[in-house]
């Protein structure tokens, strides 16, 4: 019988001696501290570095029998991680109900009742688009994640909350006939495979905006009503001349060497040692993580414990926030929920309250997310003619309103044409002024 053998164990938290030496000055700015006063209990080993085969022989020389067992241990063991069945890993909730068949069930259901209110006189041309789609959604995995943003937006419209859905999210019918966004991929001809296909590497996300004022509950909301949620974080990184200028600090530079370093008046031919020290690591923590934040909008839900994916910690704004951002996030298959705020539709709320306090019949009777009826209505098209868009999300800039007087624009497509030829590029190639002059005299087109 064989009983506990000793094996060789060589710990390694750094791959050499430079990468030491950077982690030390990391400390060392964490702790606001000089280096030459770092306790060196706020630092990892220094023996902690990887190890070549031949210098762990070395170190075990007179106990070769170590290094032996170690690589018989080594060699029984074995990790393989299952490939997921289409390529693509999918950690959000894998249903919205008890099954896919259920998730599907209830899709058709609400796409039903979103047709009665989207389209009252549909055709087959619709009917065949949301088939093709619906299935699409369900051979793609994202039954659930539709369902979801639905739950989400029909929470909002029960409070009273106004919201639009924005993103690539708009091309999809679905997302219409759910009220998840307002705008009619039928009438503007927009592709559903724009926002999801069989080749699409990243994940489809939705934009969710709603009122600065609403978004906070929104989330509050998603907290209460599912498990196994949690904020996104995002990093910030170093920056070449913020890494100078941390470092420099730490070594004992005075202000004047550490300007002079980051605004690069100096010449490396006369650079003392510290100066030397604080260009090279400068390069070397580039780009590295510098502090934790929260993403401006996204909200992971996963299908089991958030914590399998990684630890969690509490900012300040008091909900659990994992301690990774979106590019780990989509790499271990969890999709984000970008749940947005802006004031645009805090404005309308306001006006809207205004209305209600003079008259809550005729309040009672506006529906804010009927856009076939402001798109027709004609006071609405004047005040587009007039370039009175002070106040309107997206078009309410100077340049915007003066170029929406010379257009004359008073329709949808025509603020989509608007928005796009003012852009710089645009408007410095001289295509924008073409553009008009063609848009008010056809002979010229």
């Amino acid at each position: 019988e064989v009983g506990p053998r000793l094996v060789a164990l060589s710990t390694a938290t750094f791959t050499c001696k430079r990468d030491w030496n950077a982690h030390r000055l990391l400390r060392a700015i964490d702790h606001n501290t000089l280096l030459s006063r770092l306790d060196a209990s706020a630092c990892g080993d220094p023996r902690d570095c990887f190890r070549t085969p031949e210098e762990l022989r070395e170190a075990y020389d007179e106990m070769p029998e170590l290094v032996e067992r170690a690589e018989r241990l080594l060699a029984g063991c074995s990790m393989a991680l299952p490939d997921p069945p289409d390529g693509r890993l999918h950690n959000n909730p894998h249903t919205y109900t008890e099954s896919e068949d259920e998730d599907e069930a209830l899709v058709r259901a609400l796409c039903a009742e979103g047709l009665a209110y989207r389209y009252p006189d549909h055709d087959d041309a619709v009917l065949e688009r949301m088939e093709h789609e619906i299935g699409l959604i369900r051979k793609q995995g994202f039954l659930a994640y539709f369902l979801i943003n639905w739950d989400i937006t029909s929470y909002a419209r029960s409070k009273g909350y106004f919201h639009v859905g924005r993103g690539s999210g708009a091309n999809s019918l679905v997302a219409y006939l759910l009220r998840i966004t307002d705008v009619d991929p039928i009438e503007l001809d927009l592709y559903f495979e724009r926002f999801l296909n069989l080749y699409r590497a990243n994940p489809p996300d939705f934009d969710i905006d709603f009122s600065w004022t609403d978004r906070d509950d929104v989330v509050a909301y998603m907290f209460q009503r599912f498990p196994n949620v949690a904020l996104l974080a995002a990093y910030n990184t170093f920056q070449y001349r913020a890494a100078v200028r941390e470092l420099g600090k730490v070594m004992g530079l005075p202000k004047h060497e550490i300007d002079a370093l980051c605004a690069g008046k100096f010449d490396p031919n006369r650079l003392g040692e510290m100066e030397a020290v604080v260009l090279k690591y400068a390069a070397v923590i580039r780009d590295f993580p510098s502090s934790l934040t929260l993403h401006a909008c996204g909200v992971l839900i996963a299908h089991d414990t958030i914590h399998r994916y990684g630890a969690l910690f509490m900012p300040p704004k008091g909900l659990p926030t994992v301690m990774f951002d979106m590019v780990v996030a989509e790499d271990v298959g969890l999709h984000k929920f970008d749940i947005l705020s802006q004031r645009g539709l805090g404005k309308i709320k306001d006006a809207m309250d205004m209305v209600r306090a003079r008259d809550p019949e005729t309040a009672a009777a506006i529906d804010i997310h009927d856009m076939r009826r402001f798109k027709a209505d004609e006071g609405v098209r004047a005040m587009l003619r007039e370039a009175r868009a002070t106040g309107c999300f997206y078009v309410e800039s100077p340049a915007m309103r003066m170029l929406m007087r010379k257009l004359q624009v008073d329709d949808y497509l025509g603020l989509v044409a608007a928005s796009s030829v003012i852009r710089p590029g645009v408007s410095r190639s001289g295509m924008m002024q073409a553009y008009i002059e063609r848009h008010r005299d056809p002979a010229r087109r």
